[in-house]
């Protein structure tokens, strides 16, 4: 049933050039923020355990601080467990019990949010997000998110953000014109007082926003991307508006290739209702709106340039999509006894250099090519792995701040390009320590020569382009 739902990426991709003409929104959930810097819903979970941990439990030692450590989870976890009346890890209570128990004052939650994103910029996903807003191919975006990045993204973009949340519904029935886009804060907006995190706030959804959803819809295809579908009231909304007879379609563009029984009950039952729905497997926010840009100007050269010029600091791993399939005819003892999982580090040196008139990326390459240590550019920092000596060594000419240890996880490696490359950077470096092995130093392992014999015995084994 899900292959029925399902649609191939490039195809997605194919589809939306060919409805450039057609006017597009975007909902947008929290995951497309994380690459902006904005901690994921799930590191707030645990921020919310630690902040409740060590409220009481006041004489804990500075070790609990650091909530991103396995290790300090699986304690406060214990210690939440055997106190009782916390919901069991990982439920889909945790949020809104957490963000309540942890700050029980709304305007706590608020300034709490704040915290997070006073200094947050909008990264290149909300930047080409904006660029296709501008030609009028995109006219409204929706968000659960309260980081207000796509109306910051909208004015260092030419546009006018029509500003849509909690406090101000009415303001959604406008004319709108050319060069404005309407952002829909549905959960509320920092900046202002009424922000939904609780069960109680998250089971309604505003009758304002839903009847709108269901009307603009109506001949407007919506893009869902960064969105878990945890809100029930919100789904129901969805589906609402995408039953309703109309021609607007909805892609559901997921991280990966699991569908949730959430999403995939909404597809199928829109489906069912006559109308279009499909889920597209993806490799995050930004590396989508980098594809959907580039396809959607392919036949503008100047619109192109453009997209070129934005892109130029950002990791060459984001620009590109490979995909790898295994295809196995035969499961036998030599392929289970060869794969092993990549266990990522825990912490990361992060740090400030000065590049000169060099780009970055290039930079770091040529600095770290005859050393252990590997490193990229992200928001104007450089993030490493290595030892402290041997960054030190490295970099210390071009140092322009202390070196730092900062926690990261595996949600920030899923959903960082930049933190993506730089493990795999890692994995190409210690495999390239063999002689016998060469790398393109992005995605690509292969043997210097093509054939070579195995033990003692005639067998030939050849590997090409041993991708991620």
């Amino acid at each position: 049933m899900e292959k029925d739902i399902t649609l191939e990426y490039a195809a997605f991709l194919r589809s939306f050039k060919r409805n450039i003409d057609v006017p597009h929104s975007f909902l947008l959930g929290a995951g497309a923020s994380i690459s902006s810097g904005v901690q994921s819903a799930y590191d707030c979970i645990w921020e919310w355990k630690k902040d409740i941990f060590l409220s009481k439990n006041v004489n804990s030692s500075e070790y609990y601080k650091n909530f991103k450590d396995n290790a300090v989870r699986k304690s406060i976890q214990k210690w939440l467990d055997n106190e009782g009346g916390y919901p069991i890890l990982d439920s889909p209570q945790e949020y809104s019990f957490y963000a309540e128990n942890a700050y029980p004052i709304a305007e706590d939650r608020r300034k709490y949010f704040f915290s997070l994103i006073e200094n947050i910029e909008p990264y290149i996903g909300y930047k080409l997000l904006c660029l296709l807003a501008e030609h009028n191919i995109v006219k409204s975006v929706w968000t659960t998110n309260f980081d207000g990045l796509i109306v910051r993204a909208a004015h260092q973009n030419r546009l006018t953000p029509i500003e849509i949340n909690l406090d101000n519904v009415d303001r959604i029935y406008r004319n709108q014109s050319s060069k404005e886009l309407l952002t829909i804060a549905l959960h509320g907006d920092y900046k202002f007082s009424t922000l939904k995190n609780t069960d109680e706030e998250l089971d309604t959804q505003n009758e304002t926003f839903k009847d709108h959803l269901s009307n603009y819809h109506i001949d407007k295809n919506m893009i869902v991307i960064g969105y878990s579908g945890r809100d029930k009231s919100l789904m129901d909304a969805l589906k609402e508006t995408f039953t309703k007879k109309g021609s607007g379609r909805l892609y559901w563009c997921g991280y990966g290739e699991t569908i949730n029984s959430e999403v995939s009950e909404l597809l199928l039952t829109i489906r069912a209702s006559g109308r279009e729905a499909y889920y597209v497997a993806t490799d995050g926010f930004d590396k989508t709106m980098i594809h959907l840009s580039k396809s959607a100007f392919e036949d503008n050269p100047i619109i192109s340039l453009q997209i070129d010029e934005t892109l130029k600091d950002i990791s060459e791993n984001e620009l590109h999509n490979t995909d790898f399939t295994l295809n196995v005819t035969k499961t036998d003892k030599y392929i289970k006894s060869n794969l092993h999982p990549i266990i990522f580090p825990k912490e990361v040196f992060q740090f400030e250099i000065d590049y000169g008139n060099e780009k970055p990326w290039s930079f770091l390459r040529m600095l770290t090519k005859e050393t252990n240590t590997c490193a990229i550019p992200f928001k104007k920092k450089v993030f490493a792995l290595g030892t402290l000596s041997e960054i030190n060594a490295t970099f210390k000419n071009y140092l322009r701040s202390d070196i730092k240890r900062e926690a990261i996880s595996k949600k920030d490696i899923e959903n960082v390009g930049a933190f993506r490359a730089l493990m795999l950077q890692a994995v190409l470096k210690y495999f390239t320590h063999d002689p016998n092995i060469e790398s393109d130093n992005k995605d690509k392992l292969w043997m210097k020569s093509s054939e070579r014999n195995i033990g003692n015995k005639s067998n030939l084994s050849k590997l090409y382009n041993l991708t991620k």
